[in-house]
């Protein structure tokens, strides 16, 4: 599961005040150039930090407190609620910094605090709640950041939990659909010889434990997968004996061992080329089983291909598969000079 890191809000919201703070001390400096003598250098400092100290604490102590709380009413009720809110905590503020002001600055008095408070309400008050709203602006952007993030993370979950169960659907489709061409094979082979049909049965079963024990959205080597494949064309060679010949051309630049293709995607082309390949097809059915750098190819001299080609159920489920692990690869069908081939093509082997 992907770990969802969350933005802070306490974090932005400090941040945010902070460059409303450098604002505003810029903004004092400018004044004590253009206008020297109306207040100290010691107030260009003194009003910023004064500032900064009850902004923070606000924020901390008043602001996102109450803003979580607020945020979990209804909307209706949200909105009269945040101007109640806005208009204490610039009432609060306001307050607080002539206070101040009072306390330790020469600019104010402290018997003239009151009416210095009024005053500011009459003039100034809008400015302070600008402050308010773009602290709530920032407070509800980060909300839906945090979570469009969530909702993000839940749908790539779900999306992967739908490749997982479309995976497992195919899976429940490839075994029966192995276990079936297999039986009808052994059946044939019962009555004719039952020796080699017994000897079929325990090939099958170890193909069936590889298939069932095996998992089938795991990625394996070329070399397991021609493993599992030998198993099979073992039973398949019991059946049609000399009629059956399987060559491999495997080119040397192929790494045997690097885990690249989904199991069981060779064994449902090469039982497609024998059972086609053999429709009103009497002579030696040859099969040649390519696999290069970035294609497999299986081809066979049978029976061609009809003028509308139509994937069967073993052929769907591995252009599904490999669709899976590899966007890009694709799987055709065609004739070429004698053979009619079945290519896996766009792979990294």
């Amino acid at each position: 599961m992907e770990e969802n890191k969350n933005i802070n809000q306490g974090s932005v919201a400090l941040i945010s005040w902070i460059i409303i703070v450098f604002i505003n001390f810029f903004q004092l400096l400018y004044v004590k150039y253009t206008l020297p003598g109306k207040f100290d250098w010691d107030d260009v400092f003194y009003y910023p930090i004064t500032s900064l100290t009850i902004g923070i604490l606000l924020i901390y102590l008043f602001l996102l407190p109450v803003f979580s709380r607020i945020r979990k009413l209804r909307i209706g009720l949200q909105i009269p609620l945040f101007i109640i809110h806005g208009i204490t905590y610039t009432t609060i503020y306001i307050v607080f910094i002539f206070l101040q002001i009072a306390l330790w600055s020469d600019n104010l008095a402290l018997d003239s605090f009151p009416d210095a408070v009024h005053r500011f309400f009459y003039t100034d008050f809008h400015n302070i709640a600008k402050n308010y709203f773009f602290l709530l602006a920032i407070y509800i952007a980060v909300e839906y950041v945090n979570k469009r993030a969530k909702t993000l993370i839940k749908q790539k979950e779900l999306e992967n939990q739908l490749k997982e169960v479309k995976l497992q659907a195919l899976e429940s489709k490839l075994h029966p659909h192995f276990l079936f061409n297999a039986l009808n094979g052994i059946t044939a082979l019962v009555n004719e010889d039952p020796k080699k049909a017994e000897k079929v049965i325990i090939e099958l079963s170890d193909l069936l434990r590889f298939s069932l024990e095996g998992n089938l959205q795991a990625l394996i080597t070329i070399k397991e997968e021609l493993g599992f494949l030998e198993k099979y064309l073992s039973i398949e060679k019991m059946r049609y004996e000399d009629q059956l010949e399987i060559t491999f051309q495997i080119d040397e630049n192929v790494d045997l061992g690097k885990r690249d293709i989904p199991p069981l995607i060779l064994q449902p082309l090469l039982e497609n080329a024998i059972i086609h390949g053999f429709k009103g097809f009497s002579r030696t059915l040859k099969i040649v089983i390519e696999i290069s750098a970035n294609k497999i190819r299986v081809k066979n001299n049978g029976s061609r291909l009809r003028k509308n080609i139509e994937f069967g159920t073993g052929l769907r489920i591995v252009q599904q598969r490999i669709s899976h692990h590899n966007k890009l690869s694709t799987i055709n069908l065609y004739e070429e000079e004698d053979f009619v081939v079945c290519e896996i093509s766009d792979l990294d082997l």
